[in-house]
């Protein structure tokens, strides 16, 4: 292919046309683009029929109200049903529609019989099952009612809604073509549910039934999908080891027994409550990969009593139902604590999800570490289980971008996952979506919750200056402290509705609390007057908390004393206001359960609610106890029971030794952490830090283990495993689970003291390093604990004795990064297919890998270092220009798509949601000095400046190009921006916008590339016209005449730091090197690109050139003799088109149009050889006796498959997709396969297998103990 029509040249025509085609292929059918791992399209064709029904409905009656999919839960294998009851029905045209109906039953069924010559009178059923008079048969009646579905749906709205569902259902199953035997019993009873619904006399009932017509909507909605996906089920269950008939066979008889049910209850007509059988196997594997924060939803223990606050309450449900066109998509209720909005947040969550209506909740709480990070993948989840038609939308966007299920970058899932997938579905859900976010002040620290802050304003698209519209049926409830950062982002916005608790009268809040201390002292009530209760809710100020505190505390039967005398006590006390009325209430409960002749209790208090406090995650007693068995100090070693027995008004989980103990408040949280309002009682949690990283590890020590929960085989997905869950609850305890995911938390808050470093070294030593792996892998938390191991190293910075354990955590960062996804796919294979390809050099692999003999052994071909490709950064389009802070914090690229985004150049994590306002491709990217600004070009002919901390557009675009601009430059003083396209160079003043001169004319032909030098006095441009000028930046005059020292086009070029070198890129595959005083060539031409050189960049020391090229490549170069430094840098799979050196000078990296961005580590590339590359590992080589042991496990009885080359994740499958092992994508391109006679290169990666313990041996790999 020519190379100008390539990629290479993305903003020709061509290039758009082949990313039109490509992305039209995905609206093909499975069987036309071979995608049959995608089971959306069933999604998307039985919708779009529902959805044609709903606009044919929509044009003969009423608008279909409520909506017949949001009205049904799903996502467990049983779901019961419960459905809010119906308005009340007009007889008269209940009547007419019966009437209607029935007539056109009777007039069809002569016709018919059981249904052949039906399919006369549905036009567009094209199917073979016609020809077969057994199938006929059964399809008549999903025909016939078919035929009179409109004049039953006229009846009433909720019928409106299950005849859509039915009808679509019925639909589905009839144009269904491939139909298995198996299902012949299944169809027989939807069979018989259709011809039921249709009989004359049930119709005449049919208006007493209706909760019933929707249950068998959503069954029948249920199996259509099984038949539909009958298919890839069977595929499923094979990979899980189960028996297909046996399966197929429990699956159908649990439909039939509800459908038995169902139509037992139509034809009592009497509803009782059934149970919905659900089946959802491959979605369930899709959507368990999101992470989800347990214990952060909805809390019926937390409801208003009934009867209280019923003002509030009216108030957000008439807001929730208002469906008008400028109803406010966001209900902001803000108040001090303890005002209760904890309890109207959930009574309203309670009230929706009751009604069966489609919504999600979420609850912050002080005492959750990092709970905003999974704020939207929680959201996603619960909404996927409330609906069938979300469900599958979000399982196939997971299923096709594995990013999302783990990025920090929340805005782009809240687009991906919420806001995409409910636009989607938009017209089969037609009522309010309900998101509710309580406590949000709670999150942590300002900055956790500033995306959240930016999505709820609208503002997370930083290139608007308008607030992204939500969609229009969608409302969030946000309930919160007046924060200041909140008060900032959410007042004064006209789609957030805000209401002040602060603001409901006093007399409202007095009446709502004397009810509720009413109800709580019921028990002493008998003993008490009216006047008991006025006078404590005028104490309470209006503060729910204050009065939950104090009637818990009248009533404490842990307390000596007489209730009586506490509720007189309370009342002829003296409180503060506000934050203080609390306080003093914390003060005196903590005050009597321990006395002034108990002080030696007070240290115990402090240590225990400290471990509680600072714990990352409320752990129940049982754990804490565990926990502090191993606290360094052996006084500290008692049981918490001790001091939580008598607390439980303060906190939660007292009573029992599974639930999470937590304070039951976040207001106790604060005073205890503030010494001046608890005093002796307060808390120093930094103090506990050390105390909690001690326990972590020796829990650790004690608790890990080779194959911790008994896994069988190797061949097998983790998700293949039936019981896995109930295995890690078993095998894993709650206090051995935490430990391994936060022990590096706790460090990272503790000084170093040289104890606890003795037991990160041994931890590190020990082979309970890789059990740790393992069990993070088990627990889901592997890629979120990772993050903590840069902390881990760097917390032993200034200790030179302990570098080697700093080392060990780094390598353990590259080994994860590397081998993460093959691990968590399959737990066997962190010891099959990650450890024995570690680097021979990696501590790991020295450390553990002879430990594990019976693994696959490289004996060709491995590498010895971590790659040079550090990370690898995924952007949205291919990458057209990169760029690199000062600080060297952060990587900012522009891409084809016409965005920019910002990442962190450590972590490789994407800072926030890609800056918009371009709307064509970003061709190039430029820092200010100070690294406060970015600077881009664009296709779109335009300039624009941007914030780099916020990501805010500063100012209107700059306009005077006329086409594409190519390129961009900024001065020393950050006071000038130089900017090329057509054949011209404009300069701006970088702080009005304005041109500073005219226009600099010269070239003949397109400018491709300018540069300013140091000094900041001259600019370099060059040019397709195969020519170099230098221009005096303040005047714009052509300093001297052209370089002509080429004569191809020079596409791009830059300036030495000392001013005194130009270096520029050709397209004759070229880069040269010029005097900037003289203008001519400093030796030959530097050769070894074989493509276009789009891309060059000094080191800041100035001894070293990068380039990145068509070919693909990266190189780097002596700037001082011309020679290249090493191999080609090979990773990239679509022309390198930006290379930058980082700041210092120790790391390039390198923007390609394959989407990617890699950091290249050249501490690596001067001290060793170039990494060899490999390719996907096969399970033998050139030596016949390395051939895989044990192969007819392997095979089982199957004949081998046509290729045993890893598939395009790395995996060497067998029959039924038995897993052997996986090759590290780095190592793709070179691997000896059985067949080969002769593989060139020769480093072609080979592996000894005969040793290999795979399947059902698995766990002997690991040497014996």
């Amino acid at each position: 292919m020519n190379e100008d029509t390539t990629p290479s040249d993305p903003h020709l025509p061509q290039g758009r046309d082949r990313r039109a085609a490509k992305q039209d292929a995905s609206s093909l059918p499975p069987s036309q683009i071979g995608s049959p791992r995608r089971r959306s399209g069933f999604c998307r064709k039985f919708w779009d029929k529902v959805i044609n029904q709903c606009r044919c409905s929509q044009n003969n009656g009423p608008s279909l109200n409520p909506s017949p999919v949001d009205a049904i839960p799903s996502g467990q294998d049983l779901v019961p049903v419960r459905w809010p009851q119906p308005e009340p029905l007009n007889p008269e045209v209940v009547s007419e529609r019966i009437r209607d109906a029935t007539g056109a039953i009777t007039g069809i069924r002569p016709l018919s019989g059981i249904a052949k010559n039906v399919v006369s009178e549905i036009g567009n059923v094209q199917t073979v099952l016609d020809e077969f008079d057994m199938w006929t048969g059964i399809l008549g009646p999903l025909k016939v009612f078919n035929t009179v579905a409109r004049r039953i749906g006229e009846i009433h709205p909720y019928l409106k809604a299950a005849v859509t569902i039915l009808v679509g259902a019925s639909q589905i199953i009839i144009d269904q073509v491939d139909r298995d035997d198996a299902v012949y019993r299944l169809l027989e009873k939807i069979s018989e549910v259709y011809a039921l619904l249709t009989e004359e006399e049930e119709l005449k009932n049919i208006s007493s039934m209706l909760p019933i017509y929707l249950k068998i909507a959503q069954q029948t909605q249920e199996c259509a999908d099984f038949i539909v996906h009958y298919s890839e089920t069977k595929s499923f269950w094979k990979r899980l080891r189960k028996h297909v008939i046996n399966e197929t066979n429990a699956s159908i008889q649990s439909y039939n027994q509800v459908f038995d049910d169902l139509m037992q209850q139509f034809r009592d007509k009497v509803a009782r409550d059934t149970v919905i059988f659900l089946h959802r196997a491959a979605e369930d594997l899709d959507l368990s990969s999101l992470e989800y924060a347990t214990g952060a939803g909805l809390n019926t223990s937390k409801l208003c009593l009934e009867g209280t606050r019923e003002g509030i309450l009216t108030e957000i449900k008439s807001w929730i139902n208002n469906t008008g066109e400028n109803v406010p998509p966001v209900f902001w209720l803000s108040g001090t604590a303890g005002k209760g909005k904890s309890a109207i947040a959930h009574t309203i969550a309670n009230w929706f999800h009751v009604s069966g209506r489609l919504g999600a909740c979420f609850c912050f709480t002080c005492t959750e570490n990092r709970h905003h990070e999974k704020i939207v993948t929680t959201i996603a989840r619960d909404l996927a289980d409330g609906n069938l038609i979300l469900r599958r939308e979000i399982a196939h966007v997971v299923r096709n971008d594995n990013e999302l299920r783990h990025t920090q970058d929340i805005t782009r899932q809240w687009q991906k996952l919420i806001i995409e997938p409910i636009g989607n579905a938009s017209l089969t859900i037609t009522r309010p979506i309900l998101i509710v976010i309580d406590a949000l002040d709670e999150s942590g620290a300002a900055k956790s919750r500033e995306q959240i802050l930016r999505l709820l304003a609208g503002t997370s698209d930083t290139s608007s200056s308008q607030p992204t519209k939500f969609p229009s049926h969608f409302r969030v409830l946000v309930t919160s402290r007046l924060l200041p950062d909140i008060h900032d982002t959410l007042h004064d916005l006209s789609h957030v509705l805000h209401v002040s608790m602060d603001d409901i009268s006093s007399a409202s809040a007095e009446h709502d609390i004397q009810l509720y201390l009413s109800n709580k002292l019921a028990s002493v009530s008998a003993d008490l007057k009216d006047t008991d209760f006025n006078l404590l809710a005028q104490k309470s100020d209006g503060l729910f908390e204050w009065a939950r505190l104090a009637s818990a505390h009248i009533k404490n039967t842990n307390i000596v004393g007489d209730p009586i005398r506490r509720l007189r006590s309370v009342v002829s006390a003296t409180f503060g206001k506000g934050v203080h009325l609390l306080d003093d209430m914390y003060q005196r409960i903590l005050g009597e359960i321990i006395s002034e002749d108990e002080e030696e209790v007070v240290p115990m208090f402090r240590s225990v609610m400290g471990q509680i406090i600072a714990s990352s995650e409320p752990l129940p007693m049982v754990a804490l106890n565990a926990m502090r068995l191993h606290f360094p100090n052996e006084d500290d070693r008692y049981k918490v029971e001790a001091v939580m027995g008598p607390l439980g008004s303060l906190v939660i989980g007292t009573a029992d030794p599974d639930i999470p103990i937590r304070p039951l408040h976040s207001s106790f949280y604060e005073f205890l952490t503030e010494k001046r309002r608890s005093g002796k009682f307060s808390i120093d949690v930094s103090s506990v830090q050390s105390d909690l990283a001690f326990a972590s590890l020796r829990v650790m020590a004690r608790g890990l283990r080779f194959n911790i929960c008994s896994l069988e085989s190797s061949y097998f997905p983790n998700y293949a495993v039936p019981d896995l869950e109930k295995r890690v609850k078993d095998f894993i305890p709650v206090e051995l689970s935490y430990s391994c995911r936060f022990w590096g938390t706790h460090l990272k808050a503790t000084s170093f003291e040289p104890s606890l470093a003795k037991e990160v070294e041994a931890f590190f030593d020990g082979e309970r390093f890789l059990f740790w792996l393992e069990t993070l892998t088990l627990v889901k938390a592997l890629n979120s604990t990772a993050r903590s191991l840069s902390s881990v190293a760097d917390w032993f910075t200034h200790n030179v004795e302990y570098m080697h354990t700093s080392d060990d955590a780094r390598d353990t960062q590259h080994f994860i990064q590397t081998f993460g996804t093959t691990i968590l796919h399959s737990t066997p294979h962190l010891y099959l297919s990650a450890l024995p390809f570690a680097p021979t050099q990696s501590t790991i692999f020295r450390k553990f890998a002879a430990r594990f003999p019976r693994t696959p052994r490289v004996v060709a071909g491995h590498v010895a270092l971590w790659s040079l490709n550090e990370n690898r950064h995924y952007g949205h389009a291919g990458v057209m220009s990169v760029a690199i802070s000062p600080d060297r914090k952060h990587i900012v690229c522009g891409s084809y798509d016409g965005t920019i985004q910002v990442w962190d150049m450590e972590t490789g994590e994407a800072l926030g949601a890609p800056l918009r306002g371009h709307s064509e491709a970003v061709r190039c990217i430029a820092i200010s000095s100070n690294g406060k600004r970015i600077v881009s070009g664009s296709n779109d002919h335009t300039i624009r400046l941007w914030d780099l901390e916020t990501g805010k557009a500063l100012g209107p675009p700059l306009r005077g190009h006329t086409t594409y601009v190519l390129s961009i430059a900024i001065s020393p003083d950050g006071q000038r921006i130089v900017s090329s396209g057509e054949k011209t160079i404009l300069v701006w003043d970088a702080q009005t916008g304005e041109l500073l001169v005219a226009p600099l004319e010269g070239h003949t032909d397109v400018v491709r590339s300018v540069a300013i030098s140091p000094n900041g006095r001259h600019i370099v441009s060059g040019s397709d016209d195969a020519t170099i000028r230098v221009w005096d930046l303040e005047t714009g005059e052509a300093l001297g005449p052209p370089l002509r020292e080429h004569t191809d086009a020079i596409l791009c070029l830059t300036i030495s730091p000392d001013g005194k070198r130009i270096v520029f890129g050709s397209s004759d595959k070229t880069i040269q090197v010029l005097d900037a005083e003289t203008g001519k060539a400093l030796g030959a031409p530097l050769q070894g690109h074989t493509h276009r050189v789009w891309s060059v960049a000094i080191s800041a020391d100035g001894k070293l050139i990068a380039s990145g090229s068509s070919d693909k490549t990266v190189r780097v170069w002596d700037a001082e003799t011309g020679n290249a430094l090493g191999a080609p840098l090979q990773g990239h799979t679509q022309p390198v088109y930006s290379v930058a050196f980082s700041p210092e000078g120790k790391r390039i990296v390198s923007g390609s149009y394959d989407t990617t961005i890699r950091v290249w580590d050249l501490d690596f590339a001067n001290k060793h050889q170039p990494l060899i590359s490999g390719g996907p590992v096969i399970c033998f080589s050139s030596n016949p006796s390395h051939a895989l042991c044990s192969a007819f496990s392997f095979l089982h009885d199957s004949p081998a498959p046509a290729s045993l080359a890893p598939n395009e994740e790395g995996w060497v499958e067998g029959p039924e997709g038995r897993l052997l092992l996986r090759i590290p994508v780095d190592l793709h391109q070179s691997v000896y396969i059985p067949g080969d006679t002769l593989v060139i290169p020769s480093h072609t990666l080979q592996l000894d297998l005969s040793h290999f313990a795979h399947g059902i041996l698995w766990s002997k790999c690991r040497a014996a103990h």
